[in-house]
């Protein structure tokens, strides 16, 4: 059954984004409000992938959500599915009264800012104004989701340039208590696609060190041959492997969350990620520092990534 399903996610899913969002679209670093993110979203709605989080997609399909995570982070994915998918869309699913705070997801991709109450940092993924801007917090008692104002963002540069990075400002336009029985098995199921995302860009990348160790030659042999690269390209494999069996843990408890094995998963994917696309620079030698190879743009996704799930495995616990 698993097999069926990891086939039918990839030839659906995985070819939609393999065709209209490869390394080369994502480095032009379009906003979601650009033509052809528009259309790659309408895309994703209308084929119901918005739902993936949803019970029924989940109690059928829940196993294919660590391959849905690694298509995207092979895509280097510049629209903010999993926030929309996995936790805005799931809690309205479970609340339909958080209508009033949650726009219509299929025409505003939702960027979500997760944090405790009182965080003054309030960074969020930006993606121009025709997304929606949410802040999920943990209060003392339960959590709080807010919606802000796209026209009160202060825009930055940051790490991955091909997502562009805002601080959180002015007012909340409307807000809604949610308990955190609701919240925490959402946010857990979040954090398994972006732990799956994470381990997906840094393969990515480990696959370009593999192919270019396989052709660049020194000493009349490819670099590949020699134990120095080998036994370090394998060693950063199984890394990556050992930590998909962690998302898959992760996800196998989704109906009661775990922070501890959430914890667990995410410090296993971010070491394992680091270490795969620092590796993968370094096996490219010069070229691999290079603006032009798509390989710092993996080390920059992962990084990015790698922070935002140890926060988030954190934010879970007491």
């Amino acid at each position: 059954m698993h097999s069926e399903i990891r086939t039918l996610l990839s030839s659906t899913f995985g070819r939609l984004l393999e065709q209209q969002h490869p390394a080369a679209y994502a480095r032009r670093a379009l906003p979601a409000d650009d033509a052809a993110q528009r259309a790659l979203w309408k895309e994703l709605a209308e084929g119901g992938w918005l739902e993936a989080g949803s019970e029924a997609f989940q109690a059928e399909y829940g196993p294919g959500t660590q391959l849905m995570g690694e298509w995207a982070g092979r895509a280097l994915l510049t629209l903010p599915y999993g926030a929309s998918a996995f936790l805005a869309s799931a809690l309205l699913e479970q609340t339909p009264a958080l209508a009033e705070v949650v726009l219509d997801l299929s025409a505003h991709p939702a960027s979500i800012r997760c944090d405790r109450a009182g965080d003054q940092q309030g960074w969020i993924d930006a993606y121009g104004p025709v997304a929606q801007y949410l802040r999920l917090s943990r209060q003392d008692q339960g959590w709080l989701l807010a919606r802000y104002d796209p026209a009160m963002l202060e825009s930055v540069q940051g790490l991955d340039p091909t997502v562009a990075l805002a601080r959180l400002r002015g007012p909340a336009l409307a807000q809604a208590e949610l308990p955190a029985t609701q919240v925490l098995p959402a946010l857990q199921n979040h954090l398994a696609f972006l732990l799956a995302q994470l381990v997906g860009t840094a393969a990515a990348s480990l696959d370009l060190a593999i192919a270019y160790a396989k052709e660049r030659e020194q000493f009349g042999r490819p670099i590949g041959q020699f134990q120095a690269i080998k036994h370090a390209l394998v060693d950063a494999w199984t890394g990556l492997d050992n930590s998909r069996y962690a998302v898959e843990a992760l996800l196998a408890t989704r109906a009661s969350a775990d922070p501890q094995l959430a914890a667990l998963a995410a410090r296993l994917a971010a070491s394992a990620s680091r270490r795969a696309v620092k590796l993968s620079i370094q096996v490219h030698g010069g070229i691999g520092f290079s603006w032009e190879h798509d390989a710092q743009l993996y080390l920059k996704r992962a990084y990015r990534l790698a922070i935002e799930v140890e926060r988030l495995a954190a934010l879970m616990r007491d």
